[in-house]
């Protein structure tokens, strides 16, 4: 933890609130500016275009982008030595460019930036890989790309700056000896109708108070990580707790969300949830649509596809990254396309899922890789005594099930039941461990892993 953030947690819980509202404000000054008003009014009021309009609008904003990255970063400039500039680059002719892994980025980013980070605003990736990049973006892109997020929440019916919200997302500011005497796992940042609650705390302890809290603050909109959103559903669901206010819309983000998330989600709030993706390093936007389908925004960015051991993963080129450019960036991140039109009148190409970065699976001797979708029924019949479970492999035939279970209710039935769903999808040739634990860790990032790769 960073010394500010020390300093931050040992202040009374009111100037807490204070100071993450300045800081609000200062990230509302630095976000929404004149390019994010008129790019946002730009969105809203163009009318749907064509398959070819799309196209040819996509062409042009490709041929520009690869052209000032060739232009001012020295990275680009020498990877495309021997291009040829004389014809414009169009998503047909893109594969004719290298490759950029996430290593090569890594390792070359000094010479990937055009601007100076002081000059530009700073993301930095969640290291889901292990490795961490910082990614800048000119002033402008980072207007951009918070402007194409709210005109898509507007479109929904949701004003992303008059709606109460609840965020759900890393954040460590009650990690502290103030927590267990207060019981507020949550701050507030008033200047965006905010009220951020930390994932780290959300145990079985203390989720009655996020509920509790929930109540009172009665948020219009829930938004942050699927599997904190799920893990406080699942805990309403089981105590049989009553919700005194009506969430409009859920949006998820940064983790792979499934049916069976979604389903109780739902379920629990009775809103719709919305999934999107867009990545900490400005990966091309895709977002779900009023009619539920997944469109990839080809406004925003190119995506191509790879077939790579784990599944088809995504090369992605983002229009809206020119401070650090990605031009077939190969993200780690899976995803497939699926044919035909949408009923709300999109053209943008449909998706059927995007499931994830590809270290999300386990090995079975017997039949390979066995990723997170194909646990999704497991996880989903798990027996009610079952609070939360995680699946660590560090050896390829051994699979350790860590379970948070309620002890009064579990027993060697709900054990073999695991076990038997598990086989079905390893084999017989994989042994399961089975541990029984008070609490299963959330990453440094304030996720939570259901699935831990050591091996891969």
């Amino acid at each position: 933890m960073s010394l500010k953030n020390k300093i931050l947690e040992l202040l009374p819980v009111l100037a807490q609130d204070i100071i993450i509202s300045f800081y609000g404000y200062k990230l509302i000054k630095q976000r929404y500016g004149d390019d994010y008003y008129q790019y946002r009014e730009s969105i809203l009021t163009q009318s749907a275009k064509s398959s070819a309009e799309l196209l040819s609008e996509q062409n042009q904003l490709l041929d520009d982008f690869v052209r000032y990255a060739y232009k001012n970063s020295t990275f680009y400039h020498l990877l495309y030595e021997q291009v040829n500039f004389e014809q414009p680059i169009t998503v047909a002719s893109l594969a004719e460019l290298p490759i950029v892994t996430k290593e090569l980025l890594r390792t070359n980013l000094d010479n990937v930036y055009t601007i100076e980070c002081r000059h530009g605003i700073s993301s930095f990736t969640g290291g889901t890989t292990g490795k961490s990049l910082q990614v800048v973006f000119t002033k402008k892109d980072a207007q951009k790309r918070m402007a194409y997020l709210d005109a898509y929440k507007l479109s929904l019916g949701i004003d992303p700056f008059e709606s109460k919200k609840a965020t759900f997302s890393g954040r460590e500011f009650t990690r502290g000896w103030a927590t267990p005497f207060s019981n507020k796992f949550w701050r507030n940042n008033w200047s965006y109708k905010q009220r951020l609650y930390s994932t780290f705390d959300m145990t079985e302890k203390n989720l009655p108070f996020y509920v509790q809290d929930l109540n009172r603050y009665k948020p219009e909109v829930l938004n942050g990580f699927v599997s904190a959103i799920f893990q406080l559903a699942k805990f309403i669901e089981q105590k049989q707790l009553a919700l005194t206010f009506q969430v409009k819309a859920i949006f998820t983000t940064s983790e792979t969300l499934l049916p069976f998330h979604r389903e109780l989600i739902e379920k629990i709030f009775k809103c719709p949830v919305y999934n999107q993706y867009a990545s900490a390093e400005g990966a091309p936007f895709v977002t779900q649509c009023v009619a539920g389908n997944l469109h990839y925004n080809t406004d925003t960015g190119v995506i191509e596809t790879l077939e790579t051991d784990a599944g088809t993963e995504m090369l992605v080129t983002s229009f809206t990254t020119h401070g650090t450019p990605l031009i077939r960036y190969k993200i780690g991140d899976l995803i497939k396309f699926k044919s035909g039109e949408c009923s709300c009148g999109s053209l943008h190409p449909l998706v059927e899922s995007i499931d994830g970065r590809q270290v999300e699976f386990l090995i079975s001797k017997q039949f390979g890789h066995v990723s997170l979708s194909h646990l999704a029924d497991v996880i989903k019949g798990l027996p009610n005594c079952v609070v939360n479970v995680q699946f660590q492999q560090h050896k390829v035939d051994l699979i350790e099930v860590l379970l948070n279970v309620d002890k009064k209710l579990y027993d060697q039935k709900a054990e073999d039941k695991i076990a038997e769903a598990l086989t079905h999808r390893f084999g017989k040739a994989t042994q399961f461990i089975f541990k029984l634990v008070d609490n299963i860790p959330k990453e440094s990032s304030g996720k939570f892993s259901l699935i831990k790769n050591f091996i891969k």
